[in-house]
């Protein structure tokens, strides 16, 4: 028999009704939040190790030395796994695939003043953190169609007929919690778009955020397990009536929310949580013992008198007085030119110097293993590694393949994406069209490696086609390209007509300067009239 859920919204306990459906995204919103505390610690490297590991019973000093180790150990390898996948990820347009036209001019200028350029770059440092990364168009463009959503703050179910959106007013002391449903006939055709918002009198917020504000409570949280779990109270009520204004979520048949995540729906180490943490735990005993080396712990056995006697040298210097203890903490003190007067048959032992590395090659491996487990190039985790340009590629493949697959689950996220702003915007079609993104190269060739390539397809492929797929370049400036093409060729034309206009002119000079000398007029070729002739005929 299922556990009953207890609806945050009292009184809406319907089966599949609304105060249930927000009920679970919100708990399971709720319960995803000390994960993503975590994911974010370790991508700022603020994890800590447990605090168990710090020497008990020990005198403030000690105990100072070894707290410090703690925070200095973490490596925030994390960091450099995500920024593996996010720095390689380039988004340079949109085509629109149809029989007239390979470039929408259209999509690329939504894309443009949404502020995309951002906002996709945002999305991928989401998913590559937390696994998943949200976006929602808007009825109207205020301030633009689509705007990023925080992993944070939304919830989208498995079916993606369902999500939920926290918020929190800081000023009224109110928090929020609004529904998207969409709702289907008979035959699964999308009928209704609908949104709905439940509210709650709150004194603090009850989910974290990513916010700088919130740091603290968040790397408490990851890093203190005694620390309360973040729970809503169940006093929400719903706020006002249903919003409708989702038409062209409608026509293009989903909710107005985009999920775009990777494949498993969680960060790119987030399994390798545990690995992490071991390689900062072993920096942290490195630590302690490069300490212990620097400061050797000395000894003097033998038959030590507890008391000053007559015939001491102490005695009879006035350091001390006959029948006094021995103080052997200031008698042998540190320094570059002190001293010891020590007692007969006394002998001096000295800590020995610990070989830290079996430490260093076993971190050396968990490196090599993470590196494997997270798909990341060894060279990027420890920059040391040299080896060949063909070994270097092999290692990289890996991460190229991730980054083609999350290009492709990315591609759907933002074309679904621009056709439901597209459709706000008033273009009645968009819904209806098929888009596609381009993407940077994820190893760019160099410019050498691009002209050659270029070269040998010249005049064997159309100009475009050519310039897109060795050129690496985009619709725009392939468009630009083109105009420049024509500019050009229309300069060189006109450059010939001048020239040739300028030529003609200068052959009639020449003519006309040559039947000036020679007597002719250079206009016929007839024997000029002689006045004589001219006079008899009058």
């Amino acid at each position: 028999m299922a556990n009953k859920v207890n609806s945050l919204v009292p009184g809406d306990e319907e089966p599949g009704g609304d105060g249930l459906i927000l009920t679970r995204l919100a708990t399971r919103l709720q319960n995803r939040n000390p994960q993503l505390c975590t994911l974010k610690t370790f991508y700022d490297g603020r994890e800590t190790i447990p605090t168990k590991s710090v020497p008990k019973n020990m005198d403030v000093t000690s105990t100072s030395v070894y707290k410090r180790f703690v925070d200095m150990c973490p490596m925030n390898l994390a960091s450099t796994i995500a920024n593996a996948v996010i720095t390689s990820q380039h988004p340079t347009g949109f085509r629109l695939v149809s029989d007239k036209t390979m470039r929408s001019t259209d999509a690329d200028d939504m894309w443009n003043s949404s502020g995309m350029n951002v906002r996709a770059l945002n999305m991928f440092m989401d998913a590559a953190i937390y696994g998943c990364s949200y976006a929602q168009v808007w009825p109207k463009a205020n301030p633009s169609y689509i705007s990023r959503l925080s992993p944070w703050t939304t919830c989208l179910s498995d079916d993606k007929d369902s999500a939920v959106v926290y918020g929190f007013d800081e000023d009224a002391g109110v928090e929020y919690l609004t529904l998207y449903r969409l709702v289907r006939d008979d035959d699964g055709v999308v009928q209704r778009v609908y949104s709905r918002t439940a509210k709650q009198e709150v004194e603090s917020r009850t989910l974290y955020s990513d916010s700088v504000d919130d740091e603290d409570s968040v790397y408490s949280l990851a890093n203190d397990d005694t620390v309360k779990r973040p729970r809503f109270k169940a006093q929400f009520e719903w706020d006002g009536g249903v919003n409708d204004d989702w038409d062209f979520a409608v026509k293009c048949g989903c909710l107005p929310i985009v999920r775009y995540q990777t494949p498993t729906g969680k960060g790119w180490f987030e399994s390798s949580l545990r690995t992490l943490g071991a390689i900062d735990q072993q920096r942290y005993q490195r630590f302690c013992i490069q300490e212990m080396q620097a400061f050797k712990q000395r000894w003097i056995s033998g038959d030590l008198p507890e008391y000053y006697k007559e015939s001491d040298p102490a005695v009879k210097y006035g350091d001390a007085q006959a029948g006094q203890k021995v103080d052997y903490s200031t008698l042998f003190q540190m320094g570059p030119a002190a001293l010891w007067l020590m007692p007969k048959g006394a002998t001096v032992g000295e800590s020995g110097t610990t070989d830290i590395t079996p430490i260093l090659t076993a971190a050396s491996q968990d490196i090599k293993q993470l590196a494997g487990a997270t798909g990341t190039p060894l060279s990027i985790l420890s920059p040391d590694v040299a080896g060949s340009a063909e070994g270097a590629k092999l290692t990289t493949r890996m991460l190229r393949l991730k980054v083609q697959d999350m290009n492709m689950r990315a591609n759907d996220a933002f074309v679904l994406l621009l056709k439901m702003a597209l459709t706000a915007d008033g273009g009645s079609d968009a819904y209806e069209e098929r888009f596609e993104t381009t993407w940077e190269p994820v190893e760019l060739p160099s410019e050498l490696e691009q002209t050659q390539a270029f070269a040998n397809v010249a005049g064997r492929l159309p100009l475009k086609t050519a310039a897109r797929r060795y050129l690496h370049m985009t619709e725009t400036e392939i468009a630009e390209m083109v105009q420049d093409a024509q500019d050009t060729s229309f300069s060189t034309v006109l450059a010939q007509q001048q020239s040739s206009l300028a030529d003609s002119s200068k052959t009639v000079d020449d003519a006309m300067g040559a039947s000036y000398l020679d007597g002719s007029d250079g206009l016929t070729g007839d024997t000029a009239v002689d006045d004589g002739d001219v006079s008899d005929g009058l």
